[in-house]
């Protein structure tokens, strides 16, 4: 069944219409019938791995807020960014007056050169555009006449904030109009081409923790008291079925005992299993605070027991969050200082009062507040399912 998405025979282009999808019974995503996908054996774990993608998305571009974006995107829009492509660069465009945050490539010198420093780090970099979609949109995609201009950009690349007092006009210009600043989602690694956004970084534990729930299904299902019984002819398995029903009758009388008529000795297949589903609870729960502790943020440690567990012993147990925490504030911090040292437009970060629990602004709250308007605006950038980003 052909599910067009994007047109209406009518009015052209047009929002898809989700409800009657999911009325129909049809997924919108795939456009498949989600009966036909309930048959497939891992529609569970995939699932559940869609929502943990989602959780984690969201727990990255909240960890913080960004004020004075000196463009017109949110602030979680600007984390979602970071989130799947790790690396970003903030500049201004004088013949557009505009400034631009977006993925960046190296880019060699005027002379030459490969673009790097002594330290490995990017001497000049090329913008390039931020395509949310699948890999199908991106290799049908046909670049815009922006995109085509950015793309014969070279920036200069800007690490420390600058004194500009004692600049001339001329190198002023140059500074404002022809620089860079790079934003990282975390600290680098040994190259700065060998980090990988934080989406892919923590696919493999989401892959894990979207199994544990199918395995605790399994292991009620085989402990529920459901036997099986082997037997001889067809006969045997309808005595077997009005057995059952004679059973289920009786312990709704409150008859104590009931007459099973059969041929033969019905034998037991399986055993009634007693398994311990609370340890795959207390898996995934160890697992959902390594997550956190990857995110910075304040957990319970990667084995807690809540009977035994004792304040001291947490905090020992979550030791490193606070470290994580400095690292990509530190990062987001000294990105704006260096910005708000060439072009002083005033953005900065703050982590997310849910995260330091402290109230920042004074406003009796320990929850941030979209009311003045610095975190306003809609995140459009794709699905609740964005591994495809």
């Amino acid at each position: 069944m052909a599910i067009n998405k994007t047109t209406n025979n009518n009015k052209g282009p047009c929002i898809p219409n989700f409800y009657w999808m999911n009325s129909a019974g049809i997924d919108p995503k795939t456009g498949f019938p989600i009966k036909a996908m309930l048959g497939d054996s891992g529609y569970l774990k995939k699932g559940i791995k869609m929502q943990l993608r989602d959780l984690d998305k969201k727990t990255a571009i909240n960890k913080g807020k960004w004020y004075n974006i000196p463009l017109d995107i949110s602030s979680q829009f600007l984390e979602k960014m970071l989130y799947y492509k790790y690396k970003l660069c903030l500049f201004y465009n004088k013949p557009l007056d505009r400034f631009f945050i977006l993925p960046f490539t190296l880019s060699t010198t005027p002379d030459g050169g490969n673009g790097l420093d002594e330290f490995g780090r990017y001497t000049r970099i090329k913008p390039i555009a931020y395509v949310a979609g699948s890999d199908a949109d991106e290799k049908q995609h046909k670049n815009t006449a922006l995109e085509d201009y950015l793309s014969k950009l070279s920036l200069k690349v800007i690490y420390s904030p600058v004194d500009t007092s004692m600049m001339t006009r001329e190198d002023l210009i140059d500074l404002t109009e022809n620089s860079a600043v790079i934003l990282m989602d975390y600290s680098p690694g040994l190259a700065y081409n060998d980090s990988i956004p934080r989406s892919v970084m923590n696919e493999p534990l989401l892959d894990m923790m979207s199994e544990c729930l199918p395995y605790v299904r399994t292991n009620l299902l085989t402990s529920c008291g459901v036997k099986g019984i082997r037997v001889g002819e067809s006969d045997a398995a309808h005595n077997v079925k009005d057995a059952n029903d004679g059973i289920k009758q009786a312990a709704m009388l409150g008859d104590a005992y009931v007459p099973i008529e059969g041929k033969m000795e019905f034998q037991e297949l399986t055993d009634n299993n007693t398994g311990k589903v609370q340890d795959y609870f207390l898996a995934l729960q160890s697992l959902e605070n390594y997550r956190l502790m990857l995110h910075g943020i304040d957990n319970g440690g990667l084995f807690e027991k809540k009977a035994q567990e004792l304040n001291a012993e947490a905090a020992i147990n979550g030791g490193p969050i606070g470290l994580i925490a400095q690292d990509f504030t530190s990062i987001r911090q000294d990105f704006c200082n260096i910005v708000n040292s060439i072009w002083p437009i005033g953005i900065w970060y703050e982590p997310s009062e849910n995260l330091s629990m402290a109230d920042t602004n004074g406003d009796g709250l320990l929850y941030d507040r979209n009311e003045t308007g610095e975190n306003s605006g809609l995140d459009t950038g794709g699905s609740s399912d964005d591994s495809n980003v």
